[in-house]
Protein backbone atom coordinates (compact mmCIF):
# COMPACT_ATOMS: atom_id res chain seq x y z
CA UNK A 1 0.00 0.00 0.00
CA UNK A 2 0.64 3.71 -1.19
CA UNK A 3 0.15 5.27 2.58
CA UNK A 4 -2.17 4.78 5.33
CA UNK A 5 -5.06 6.26 4.22
CA UNK A 6 -5.08 2.91 1.16
CA UNK A 7 -3.58 0.33 3.92
CA UNK A 8 -7.28 1.68 5.81
CA UNK A 9 -9.36 1.39 3.00
CA UNK A 10 -7.81 -2.36 2.05
CA UNK A 11 -8.10 -3.58 5.50
CA UNK A 12 -11.67 -2.44 5.71
CA UNK A 13 -12.65 -4.22 2.66
CA UNK A 14 -10.66 -7.36 3.63
CA UNK A 15 -12.55 -7.42 6.87
CA UNK A 16 -15.91 -6.92 5.38
CA UNK A 17 -15.19 -9.56 2.60
CA UNK A 18 -14.05 -12.30 5.35
CA UNK A 19 -17.30 -11.39 7.73
CA UNK A 20 -19.33 -11.91 4.48
CA UNK A 21 -17.45 -15.48 3.95
CA UNK A 22 -17.50 -15.99 7.58
CA UNK A 23 -21.35 -15.86 8.03
CA UNK A 24 -22.21 -18.11 5.04
CA UNK A 25 -19.80 -20.59 6.64
CA UNK A 26 -21.00 -20.52 9.85
CA UNK A 27 -24.71 -20.35 8.30
CA UNK A 28 -23.57 -23.60 6.50
CA UNK A 29 -21.94 -24.95 10.15
CA UNK A 30 -25.34 -24.51 11.66
CA UNK A 31 -27.20 -25.85 9.75
CA UNK A 32 -25.29 -29.13 9.58
CA UNK A 33 -25.03 -29.03 12.85
CA UNK A 34 -29.18 -28.64 13.18
CA UNK A 35 -29.57 -31.31 10.94
CA UNK A 36 -26.91 -34.08 11.71
CA UNK A 37 -25.86 -33.56 15.43
CA UNK A 38 -28.43 -32.13 17.03
CA UNK A 39 -31.06 -33.96 15.94
CA UNK A 40 -28.76 -37.03 17.03
CA UNK A 41 -28.52 -34.97 20.85
CA UNK A 42 -32.36 -34.39 20.87
CA UNK A 43 -33.86 -38.00 20.19
CA UNK A 44 -30.92 -39.68 22.64
CA UNK A 45 -31.11 -36.83 25.51
CA UNK A 46 -34.33 -34.64 24.97
CA UNK A 47 -37.16 -36.37 23.38
CA UNK A 48 -39.33 -34.78 20.91
CA UNK A 49 -37.35 -31.47 21.17
CA UNK A 50 -37.22 -29.06 18.40
CA UNK A 51 -33.84 -28.17 17.06
CA UNK A 52 -34.36 -24.97 15.08
CA UNK A 53 -33.59 -22.47 17.87
CA UNK A 54 -29.76 -23.72 18.34
CA UNK A 55 -27.82 -21.26 18.30
CA UNK A 56 -23.77 -21.02 18.42
CA UNK A 57 -24.10 -19.53 22.38
CA UNK A 58 -26.42 -21.88 23.55
CA UNK A 59 -23.99 -24.73 22.10
CA UNK A 60 -21.12 -22.98 24.17
CA UNK A 61 -23.52 -22.36 27.54
CA UNK A 62 -24.40 -26.41 26.84
CA UNK A 63 -20.68 -27.45 26.89
CA UNK A 64 -19.92 -25.44 30.18
CA UNK A 65 -22.81 -26.57 31.89
CA UNK A 66 -22.40 -30.53 30.54
CA UNK A 67 -18.61 -29.86 32.25
CA UNK A 68 -20.21 -28.74 35.52
CA UNK A 69 -22.86 -31.93 35.10
CA UNK A 70 -20.03 -34.38 34.76
CA UNK A 71 -18.01 -32.88 38.30
CA UNK A 72 -21.31 -33.17 40.08
CA UNK A 73 -21.54 -36.78 39.21
CA UNK A 74 -18.34 -37.25 40.08
CA UNK A 75 -19.12 -35.92 43.42
CA UNK A 76 -22.14 -37.81 43.23
CA UNK A 77 -20.33 -41.20 43.09
CA UNK A 78 -17.17 -40.13 46.10
CA UNK A 79 -19.56 -38.55 48.45
CA UNK A 80 -21.06 -40.83 51.46
CA UNK A 81 -24.72 -42.02 50.09
CA UNK A 82 -26.92 -39.76 52.68
CA UNK A 83 -25.89 -36.61 50.74
CA UNK A 84 -26.60 -37.98 47.08
CA UNK A 85 -30.34 -37.90 47.16
CA UNK A 86 -29.34 -33.58 47.16
CA UNK A 87 -27.07 -34.17 44.85
CA UNK A 88 -28.93 -35.81 42.54
CA UNK A 89 -31.37 -32.81 42.70
CA UNK A 90 -28.96 -29.98 41.56
CA UNK A 91 -27.96 -32.65 38.50
CA UNK A 92 -31.18 -32.84 37.16
CA UNK A 93 -31.61 -29.51 37.40
CA UNK A 94 -28.09 -28.50 35.66
CA UNK A 95 -29.77 -31.07 32.97
CA UNK A 96 -32.72 -28.76 32.80
CA UNK A 97 -30.46 -26.10 32.03
CA UNK A 98 -27.93 -28.04 29.33
CA UNK A 99 -31.39 -28.57 27.65
CA UNK A 100 -32.74 -25.06 28.17
CA UNK A 101 -29.54 -23.40 26.94
CA UNK A 102 -28.72 -26.13 23.81
CA UNK A 103 -32.45 -25.72 22.19
CA UNK A 104 -33.05 -21.87 23.51
CA UNK A 105 -36.63 -22.98 25.04
CA UNK A 106 -38.23 -22.21 28.16
CA UNK A 107 -40.76 -24.01 27.50
CA UNK A 108 -41.10 -27.87 29.78
CA UNK A 109 -38.62 -30.01 28.27
CA UNK A 110 -38.49 -34.19 28.89
CA UNK A 111 -35.23 -35.96 29.21
CA UNK A 112 -34.36 -39.01 29.07
CA UNK A 113 -33.19 -41.63 31.03
CA UNK A 114 -28.97 -40.40 31.29
CA UNK A 115 -26.42 -42.19 32.72
CA UNK A 116 -22.49 -40.75 33.11
CA UNK A 117 -21.19 -42.24 29.81
CA UNK A 118 -24.46 -40.30 27.81
CA UNK A 119 -23.00 -37.88 29.74
CA UNK A 120 -19.74 -37.92 28.93
CA UNK A 121 -20.73 -38.60 25.73
CA UNK A 122 -22.89 -35.42 25.32
CA UNK A 123 -20.23 -32.99 26.30
CA UNK A 124 -17.49 -34.43 23.76
CA UNK A 125 -20.45 -34.12 21.24
CA UNK A 126 -20.88 -30.51 22.30
CA UNK A 127 -17.11 -30.06 22.01
CA UNK A 128 -16.85 -31.09 18.49
CA UNK A 129 -19.64 -28.85 17.66
CA UNK A 130 -17.99 -26.07 19.67
CA UNK A 131 -14.75 -26.57 18.03
CA UNK A 132 -16.86 -26.64 14.59
CA UNK A 133 -18.28 -23.20 14.96
CA UNK A 134 -14.90 -21.92 16.11
CA UNK A 135 -12.43 -23.27 13.31
CA UNK A 136 -14.07 -20.81 10.48
CA UNK A 137 -13.42 -18.01 13.32
CA UNK A 138 -10.10 -18.75 14.42
CA UNK A 139 -9.01 -19.34 10.74
CA UNK A 140 -10.49 -16.03 9.52
CA UNK A 141 -8.71 -14.03 12.60
CA UNK A 142 -5.18 -15.40 11.55
CA UNK A 143 -5.57 -14.95 7.77
CA UNK A 144 -6.80 -11.04 8.49
CA UNK A 145 -4.09 -10.80 11.29
CA UNK A 146 -1.50 -12.13 8.67
CA UNK A 147 -2.82 -9.58 6.03
CA UNK A 148 -2.55 -6.68 8.19
CA UNK A 149 1.13 -7.84 9.53
CA UNK A 150 2.08 -8.24 6.08
CA UNK A 151 0.85 -4.81 4.69
CA UNK A 152 2.22 -3.31 7.86
CA UNK A 153 5.60 -4.67 7.10
CA UNK A 154 5.40 -3.61 3.71
CA UNK A 155 4.79 -0.02 4.97
CA UNK A 156 7.56 -0.05 7.25
CA UNK A 157 9.83 -1.58 4.61
CA UNK A 158 8.76 1.23 2.46
CA UNK A 159 9.13 3.76 5.20
CA UNK A 160 12.65 2.61 5.91
CA UNK A 161 14.03 2.72 2.05
CA UNK A 162 12.19 6.01 2.17
CA UNK A 163 14.51 7.14 5.13
CA UNK A 164 17.49 5.40 3.51
CA UNK A 165 16.55 7.96 0.02
CA UNK A 166 16.56 10.73 2.27
CA UNK A 167 19.57 10.16 4.13
CA UNK A 168 21.92 9.61 1.40
CA UNK A 169 19.91 12.60 -0.37
CA UNK A 170 20.57 14.77 2.66
CA UNK A 171 24.24 13.10 2.98
CA UNK A 172 25.30 13.70 -0.58
CA UNK A 173 23.54 17.24 -0.48
CA UNK A 174 25.71 18.17 2.66
CA UNK A 175 28.97 17.55 1.59
CA UNK A 176 28.28 19.56 -2.08
CA UNK A 177 27.24 22.59 0.60
CA UNK A 178 29.90 21.43 2.35
CA UNK A 179 32.81 21.96 -1.05
CA UNK A 180 30.20 25.17 -2.43
CA UNK A 181 31.64 26.37 1.48
CA UNK A 182 35.39 25.55 0.94
CA UNK A 183 35.77 26.71 -2.38
CA UNK A 184 34.77 29.94 -1.28
CA UNK A 185 36.14 30.45 1.94
CA UNK A 186 39.48 28.90 0.13
CA UNK A 187 39.36 32.16 -2.02
CA UNK A 188 38.05 34.37 0.27
CA UNK A 189 40.99 33.38 2.53
CA UNK A 190 43.51 33.69 -0.33
CA UNK A 191 42.45 37.16 -1.79
CA UNK A 192 42.64 38.38 1.97
CA UNK A 193 46.00 37.11 2.83
CA UNK A 194 46.90 38.74 -0.72
CA UNK A 195 45.30 42.31 0.20
CA UNK A 196 47.33 42.16 3.58
CA UNK A 197 50.21 41.38 2.64
CA UNK A 198 50.25 43.79 -0.06
CA UNK A 199 50.78 41.55 -2.44
CA UNK A 200 47.73 42.88 -5.21
CA UNK A 201 47.95 45.97 -6.85
CA UNK A 202 46.15 49.12 -6.44
CA UNK A 203 44.22 49.26 -9.34
CA UNK A 204 43.05 45.24 -8.79
CA UNK A 205 42.36 45.74 -4.81
CA UNK A 206 38.78 46.93 -5.57
CA UNK A 207 38.32 43.69 -8.26
CA UNK A 208 39.64 41.37 -4.66
CA UNK A 209 37.51 43.15 -2.75
CA UNK A 210 34.42 42.33 -5.28
CA UNK A 211 35.02 38.80 -5.21
CA UNK A 212 35.35 38.86 -1.38
CA UNK A 213 31.84 40.46 -1.47
CA UNK A 214 30.45 37.94 -3.66
CA UNK A 215 31.98 34.83 -2.34
CA UNK A 216 31.04 36.27 1.11
CA UNK A 217 27.06 36.47 0.18
CA UNK A 218 26.91 32.90 -1.51
CA UNK A 219 28.65 31.27 1.77
CA UNK A 220 26.24 33.30 3.88
CA UNK A 221 22.82 32.38 2.02
CA UNK A 222 23.70 28.65 2.00
CA UNK A 223 24.46 28.70 5.60
CA UNK A 224 21.17 30.68 5.91
CA UNK A 225 19.20 28.31 4.11
CA UNK A 226 20.30 25.36 5.87
CA UNK A 227 19.50 27.20 8.92
CA UNK A 228 15.80 28.48 8.03
CA UNK A 229 15.14 24.55 7.09
CA UNK A 230 16.36 23.54 10.61
CA UNK A 231 14.55 26.43 12.52
CA UNK A 232 11.00 25.18 10.19
CA UNK A 233 11.57 21.53 11.28
CA UNK A 234 11.90 22.59 14.87
CA UNK A 235 9.49 21.69 17.87
CA UNK A 236 9.45 25.31 19.09
CA UNK A 237 9.12 27.18 15.94
CA UNK A 238 5.61 29.07 15.59
CA UNK A 239 4.42 31.28 13.07
CA UNK A 240 3.88 35.20 13.82
CA UNK A 241 0.74 35.34 11.76
CA UNK A 242 -1.31 38.78 11.48
CA UNK A 243 -4.18 39.96 9.37
CA UNK A 244 -2.08 40.85 6.37
CA UNK A 245 -3.08 42.18 2.39
CA UNK A 246 -1.75 39.03 0.34
CA UNK A 247 -2.24 41.49 -2.81
CA UNK A 248 0.66 43.94 -1.77
CA UNK A 249 2.99 41.07 0.33
CA UNK A 250 3.09 39.89 -3.51
CA UNK A 251 3.43 42.93 -5.23
CA UNK A 252 6.76 43.29 -2.79
CA UNK A 253 7.86 40.08 -3.58
CA UNK A 254 7.61 40.89 -7.36
CA UNK A 255 9.46 44.49 -6.84
CA UNK A 256 12.09 42.71 -4.62
CA UNK A 257 12.87 39.83 -7.60
CA UNK A 258 12.41 42.48 -10.09
CA UNK A 259 15.70 43.32 -11.05
CA UNK A 260 17.11 39.40 -10.78
CA UNK A 261 14.40 38.59 -13.04
CA UNK A 262 15.88 41.63 -15.90
CA UNK A 263 19.35 40.93 -15.41
CA UNK A 264 19.16 37.13 -15.98
CA UNK A 265 17.45 38.66 -19.34
CA UNK A 266 13.68 37.14 -18.02
CA UNK A 267 10.42 38.85 -18.24
CA UNK A 268 8.10 39.23 -15.77
CA UNK A 269 4.51 39.57 -16.45
CA UNK A 270 2.41 40.75 -12.99
CA UNK A 271 -1.79 40.71 -12.59
CA UNK A 272 -2.24 41.31 -8.96
CA UNK A 273 -5.94 42.54 -8.11
CA UNK A 274 -6.28 46.16 -7.06
CA UNK A 275 -8.10 45.51 -4.25
CA UNK A 276 -6.88 44.46 -0.43
CA UNK A 277 -7.57 40.51 0.36
CA UNK A 278 -7.06 39.85 3.75
CA UNK A 279 -5.45 36.54 4.90
CA UNK A 280 -3.94 35.47 7.76
CA UNK A 281 0.07 35.12 7.27
CA UNK A 282 3.14 35.04 8.62
CA UNK A 283 4.57 37.70 6.39
CA UNK A 284 8.43 37.03 7.19
CA UNK A 285 8.25 33.89 6.28
CA UNK A 286 4.95 33.59 3.40
CA UNK A 287 6.98 36.19 1.72
CA UNK A 288 10.06 33.63 1.66
CA UNK A 289 7.93 31.33 -0.21
CA UNK A 290 6.82 33.80 -2.95
CA UNK A 291 10.50 34.85 -3.58
CA UNK A 292 11.62 30.96 -3.69
CA UNK A 293 9.30 30.08 -6.15
CA UNK A 294 10.48 33.33 -8.21
CA UNK A 295 13.87 32.83 -7.54
CA UNK A 296 13.30 29.21 -8.51
CA UNK A 297 12.24 30.34 -11.95
CA UNK A 298 15.11 32.53 -12.61
CA UNK A 299 17.60 29.62 -11.55
CA UNK A 300 16.58 26.87 -13.44
CA UNK A 301 15.28 28.34 -16.30
CA UNK A 302 17.12 30.12 -20.03
CA UNK A 303 17.79 33.42 -20.61
CA UNK A 304 14.81 34.41 -22.78
CA UNK A 305 11.89 32.55 -20.47
CA UNK A 306 8.35 34.66 -19.86
CA UNK A 307 7.55 34.40 -16.02
CA UNK A 308 4.42 35.16 -14.48
CA UNK A 309 2.85 35.98 -11.22
CA UNK A 310 -1.12 36.01 -10.85
CA UNK A 311 -3.18 36.39 -8.06
CA UNK A 312 -7.09 35.10 -8.75
CA UNK A 313 -10.17 35.13 -6.38
CA UNK A 314 -12.41 32.68 -7.83
CA UNK A 315 -16.30 31.86 -6.96
CA UNK A 316 -15.54 29.55 -3.68
CA UNK A 317 -13.32 31.99 -2.25
CA UNK A 318 -10.45 30.33 -3.01
CA UNK A 319 -7.46 32.35 -3.33
CA UNK A 320 -4.59 31.42 -5.60
CA UNK A 321 -1.28 32.53 -6.10
CA UNK A 322 0.81 31.18 -9.62
CA UNK A 323 4.33 31.78 -10.03
CA UNK A 324 4.53 30.16 -13.99
CA UNK A 325 7.46 30.23 -16.94
CA UNK A 326 7.46 28.77 -20.33
CA UNK A 327 10.51 27.17 -19.17
CA UNK A 328 11.21 23.57 -19.93
CA UNK A 329 9.06 20.81 -18.34
CA UNK A 330 10.28 18.95 -14.92
CA UNK A 331 10.21 15.33 -15.77
CA UNK A 332 7.86 12.96 -14.39
CA UNK A 333 10.01 11.46 -12.21
CA UNK A 334 11.43 14.53 -10.58
CA UNK A 335 7.73 16.03 -10.34
CA UNK A 336 6.90 13.06 -7.27
CA UNK A 337 9.50 14.38 -5.36
CA UNK A 338 9.59 17.97 -6.16
CA UNK A 339 8.91 19.13 -2.62
CA UNK A 340 10.86 16.50 -1.31
CA UNK A 341 14.43 17.85 0.94
CA UNK A 342 17.59 17.52 -0.78
CA UNK A 343 15.81 16.87 -3.93
CA UNK A 344 17.38 18.77 -6.87
CA UNK A 345 16.67 19.06 -10.73
CA UNK A 346 19.93 19.07 -11.74
CA UNK A 347 21.73 15.62 -12.17
CA UNK A 348 25.44 16.71 -11.26
CA UNK A 349 24.21 16.91 -7.65
CA UNK A 350 25.58 20.53 -7.74
CA UNK A 351 24.89 23.31 -5.56
CA UNK A 352 25.51 25.68 -8.48
CA UNK A 353 21.60 24.70 -9.58
CA UNK A 354 20.54 25.16 -5.90
CA UNK A 355 20.79 23.76 -2.53
CA UNK A 356 17.38 21.08 -3.19
CA UNK A 357 15.76 22.81 0.25
CA UNK A 358 13.95 25.98 -1.48
CA UNK A 359 11.25 24.39 -2.02
CA UNK A 360 11.30 22.11 0.42
CA UNK A 361 11.29 24.93 2.86
CA UNK A 362 8.63 26.58 0.65
CA UNK A 363 6.22 23.68 1.10
CA UNK A 364 6.69 23.87 5.14
CA UNK A 365 5.75 27.27 4.95
CA UNK A 366 2.63 26.68 2.95
CA UNK A 367 1.75 23.96 4.81
CA UNK A 368 2.18 25.37 8.28
CA UNK A 369 -0.27 28.06 7.31
CA UNK A 370 -2.92 25.56 6.44
CA UNK A 371 -2.58 26.54 2.72
CA UNK A 372 -1.99 24.25 0.05
CA UNK A 373 1.09 23.98 -2.74
CA UNK A 374 1.49 21.87 -5.82
CA UNK A 375 3.51 21.80 -9.40
CA UNK A 376 1.24 21.87 -12.15
CA UNK A 377 2.41 21.11 -16.11
CA UNK A 378 1.59 20.85 -19.45
CA UNK A 379 -1.43 19.75 -20.46
CA UNK A 380 -3.01 19.88 -16.94
CA UNK A 381 -2.24 23.72 -16.88
CA UNK A 382 -4.34 24.46 -19.75
CA UNK A 383 -7.31 23.82 -16.77
CA UNK A 384 -6.33 27.41 -15.57
CA UNK A 385 -6.83 29.98 -18.16
CA UNK A 386 -4.98 32.58 -16.32
CA UNK A 387 -1.39 30.43 -16.50
CA UNK A 388 -2.61 28.67 -19.82
CA UNK A 389 0.03 29.80 -22.22
CA UNK A 390 2.83 28.26 -19.44
CA UNK A 391 4.42 25.22 -19.63
CA UNK A 392 4.31 24.79 -15.76
CA UNK A 393 3.31 26.67 -12.87
CA UNK A 394 3.13 26.55 -8.87
CA UNK A 395 0.06 26.79 -7.33
CA UNK A 396 -0.38 27.91 -4.00
CA UNK A 397 -4.41 27.70 -2.70
CA UNK A 398 -5.56 29.58 -0.12
CA UNK A 399 -9.38 29.15 1.77
CA UNK A 400 -10.36 32.29 3.04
Amino acid sequence: MGNISELKSYIIKRFIAIIIILSFVEYANMSFIRRTVISFVVKMFFEGQSVDDVTSYGIMIGMVLAIVLIVLELLCMLLPKQIEPYIEGYINQFRIYIAKALLNSDSKINISNVTLKKEVLLLFILLGMFILIMLPLIIAALYFSSVVLKEFNAIEEAEKKKQEDYDKRRNLMLSDIAHDLRTPITTVSGYAMALSDGMVEEDKKQEYLDAIQAKSKRMSDLINLLFDYVKLDSDGFTLAKESYDVCELVRECAAFQYQDIEDAGMTLDVDIPEEVIKVEVDKLQFSRVVTNLLTNAVRHNKSGTDIGLYVNEDDDDKLRIMVADNGDLIPEEQVVQIFDPFVMGDESRSTKGGTGLGLSISKKIVEMHGFKIKLVQQPEIKNNPLVAKYQKAFIITIKQ
